[in-house]
């Protein structure tokens, strides 16, 4: 018979099994292993086991399921105390991850996903979204294969399926786009030709101001990059790149992230810094300044001398002028999600 409850520790190599097997059904085979997951998720300090549910049979993992309370919902970012925590209600959450292995965890994928519900009932929830999107908050950012965060990936049919039997419909879809760096060769324009001659691009190692920020993207090297106007020493343009951490090895370090929302942090010695390319997703007018795209073509140049030889970002399909521009910078996409949404009102 099969039992579903909440996470313990000695699930662990079970998960990271479940993990694996279910990425290989899709035709994808992360390098991922158990250290490396519990370095991404159960040693995080914000991580709940018992938002973590596992279904078993005959004392196996077979399913499991993970899913947080949104950013602007229980999760209250920053200093707050957590007496304001509670006062707060949660309205919405996102299961960011749900995987089960071959036919037992067929067999129980819907009871496990109507059991994860039944608890987001319990504690206010009325609307729930599967897969995160350009996610720097859950932990899942970098780990393979969901990278930065294109929600349930296409390739990923068996859980499109359980999704739509279950009464979710498509919110949102993302294409992951990727650019290889050690054949990169910048477009041209006049403008870029300007640029070129009248300014020059800094970066500086930062830290995520918000501590649950923080704590989900430890296993980054984050940096701000500008574009500086050499007369005025005035930044044109900003964007944050994401690099694993060759220390803690969750992302492989020859890949990095392309971050193109906003990021509010600060540098090492405490001064604040402003990452905000002006980049609205998900808006008819989101699309990058002749600034910005400059900025973005010579990063990219620059990275294979650092060892990093692909830099990938997410951007939703709405966003059609976004895609014609990093198509441009020579960016391709290389792979489709879609974020799922569901009433439980």
């Amino acid at each position: 018979m099969a039992i579903i409850r909440p996470f313990q520790n000695c699930d662990l190599p079970g998960v990271f099994e479940v993990w694996i097997r279910h990425w290989q059904a899709a035709r994808q085979t992360p390098p991922v292993s158990v250290s490396i997951l519990e370095r991404a998720l159960m040693s995080r300090n914000f991580f709940d086991p018992a938002t973590l549910m596992v279904g078993l049979a005959d004392g196996q993992v077979i399913a499991w399921a993970h899913w947080f309370l949104d950013e602007s919902d229980g999760e209250v970012a920053g200093d707050e105390s957590e007496a304001a925590d509670t006062e707060q209600t949660p309205s919405s959450a996102t299961i960011a991850a749900l995987c089960f292995a071959d036919e037992p965890g067929l067999a129980i994928c819907d009871q496990l996903l109507k059991a994860v519900e039944e608890n987001l009932r319990e504690v206010g929830v009325t609307e729930v979204r599967v897969g995160t999107v350009r996610d720097g908050y859950n932990g899942y950012a970098g780990l393979a294969p969901i990278g930065h965060g294109i929600g349930v990936p296409v390739s990923d049919a068996r859980t499109g399926s359980l999704l739509s039997r279950s009464g979710y419909t498509v919110d949102r879809t993302i294409d992951r786009m990727v650019v290889q760096t050690s054949t990169y060769r910048p477009p041209m324009n006049r403008s870029f030709l300007q640029l070129r001659r009248s300014t020059r691009l800094d970066h500086v190692p930062v830290l995520p101001a918000d501590s649950r920020v923080a704590a989900a993207m430890s296993h980054f090297d984050i940096e701000s990059h500008s574009l500086v106007d050499h007369q005025q020493q005035q930044s044109l343009a900003t964007c944050g790149l994401w690099m694993g951490d060759p220390e803690v090895q969750v992302m492989e370090s020859s890949k990095a992230i392309l971050s193109l929302t906003h990021l509010e942090a600060h540098r090492y010695d405490g001064m604040p810094v402003k990452i905000d390319p002006g980049v609205e997703m998900g808006t008819e007018a989101c699309e990058l300044t002749a600034e910005q795209q400059f900025l973005i073509s010579t990063l990219v140049q620059s990275l294979s001398n650092r060892q990093i030889f692909s830099v990938e970002t997410a951007v939703d399909c709405d966003d059609r002028k976004l895609q014609t521009q990093l198509k441009d910078l020579k960016f391709e996409s290389a792979e489709q999600g879609k974020q799922w949404l569901k009433s439980l009102s």
